[in-house]
């Protein structure tokens, strides 16, 4: 059989780039409706093309696609929300009965500014039904007014989300999609970009940074992405309680996050919401308080006793190297090689992922060294739903 025929015309998709901004840039090559593109041209028996083409647009049109345009297909898959299982979301569609103990897994399993368990247990369906993580009720249509100016550019994947405030990129922030196409369209010089201020900025910068190399230099550390976007996600969860709920300790906390934000306390918000049924400029508010949090803690101005609070204290260490021989290198070779196995066999079998989650804390005397060692696994690829928490596997013994 011969290959499919290459179309002339295959522009590559820029850098986290949507699946959807992609296709309007593709057809617009041909001059015609991305509907067509996709139903005419793909040479499918039956072409399915889903309204929403970033959420989890079917395998066969993505393959197809592929060979069409010359596109690997996993980078393709990651143009789409589904491509970014397990990172930003453990699954994009959460069945009802399991939406409370993903979010329980997601973000009340960790904790950054209260001590771990003092955030409470809010029941998330209360209510309307959650819809996962960062999948927010208000849909959000965003654009880069300096980005909509190139028509070679296109729509970043995440702008959709309540995520990102600006364009790292140009340092401003996102507008609404509608109006800037209208400004682009009709030529109307209007305001400049608006620069993204501090410490928005900063945010947007670990999201970027998450986004684009896997990785994300925190003040303390360098962790996962997905780490990063659950210790986010997590710090939008306590900036969001009331302070009156908490500790002593807690209490002061957040006030002094709220006052340092210069915001009104919890956006005004009266009675507690998940952060995704939030309107999008209380979202923002409470992205706002988070950033300013991350700065206070980072700066010692406010400690933090939450389980992923060391990821952001500044830690001076001198460590003497030591006059210590190596491990001999076949040694070394060897254990490499058996930690591979382990984990090979953990990313896929629950009951291996927590035997080695019990085996690599055994030694840890504290909470935030077995997170440490919990986010490594799962930095590694072994599900976060694999990875058992301190107080599922009874260490009480952790101070």
């Amino acid at each position: 059989m011969s290959p499919p025929r290459r179309w002339p015309l295959h522009p590559q998709p820029r850098p986290l780039e949507s699946l959807s901004s992609w296709l309007d840039r593709l057809a617009g090559l041909y001059e015609m409706p991305v509907k067509d593109l996709l139903t005419r041209n793909l040479g499918l028996v039956d072409p399915d093309v889903p309204a929403d083409l970033d959420y989890d647009p079917p395998m066969a049109m993505l393959t197809a696609l592929a060979e069409r345009a010359g596109v690997e297909l996993a980078r393709l898959r990651a143009m789409t929300l589904a491509g970014w299982e397990p990172w930003l979301f453990d699954k994009l569609t959460v069945p009802l009965q399991d939406t409370q103990p993903m979010f329980d897994a997601y973000v009340r399993d960790n904790s950054v500014l209260l001590v771990p368990g003092e955030a409470g247990t809010n029941q998330v369906n209360r209510w309307r039904r959650w819809p996962g993580p960062w999948l927010g009720y208000w849909p959000l249509h965003r654009a880069c007014p300096v980005c909509a100016a190139d028509p070679g550019r296109g729509r970043a994947l995440l702008w959709r989300l309540p995520l990102m405030t600006g364009c790292v990129e140009h340092g401003c922030r996102l507008e609404d999609a509608t109006a800037v196409a209208l400004s682009v369209a009709v030529g109307q010089e209007g305001p400049g970009p608006v620069p993204l201020a501090e410490p928005l900025a900063t945010v947007d910068r670990y999201t970027y940074e998450g986004l684009t190399t896997g990785r994300v230099t925190l003040p303390g550390r360098s962790v996962h992405a997905g780490v990063w976007f659950r210790l986010l996600r997590c710090l939008l969860d306590e900036v969001s309680l009331s302070p009156s709920g908490r500790r002593n300790h807690g209490r002061a906390t957040l006030e002094q996050v709220w006052q340092a934000a210069g915001l009104e306390e919890r956006a005004g918000l009266t009675t507690w919401r998940p952060y995704e049924h939030l309107k999008p400029d209380v979202q923002e508010a409470m992205l706002h308080a988070a950033a300013t949090a991350l700065h206070l803690v980072a700066d010692g101005t406010i400690i933090a006793f939450g389980r992923l609070a060391s990821t952001l204290r500044l830690e001076h260490r001198h460590i003497y190297d030591g006059d210590r021989q190596p491990p001999h290198r076949s040694s070394w070779q060897e254990a490499i090689a058996e930690m591979e196995t382990a984990l090979a066999l953990a990313r896929t079998d629950r009951d291996a992922a927590r035997q080695l989650l019990i085996l690599l804390t055994l030694g840890c005397r504290t909470l935030d060294r077995f997170e440490e060692e919990r986010a490594f696994l799962f930095g590694v690829g072994v599900p976060a739903d694999f990875l058992p928490s301190a107080r599922n596997l009874g260490r009480t013994d952790l101070a």
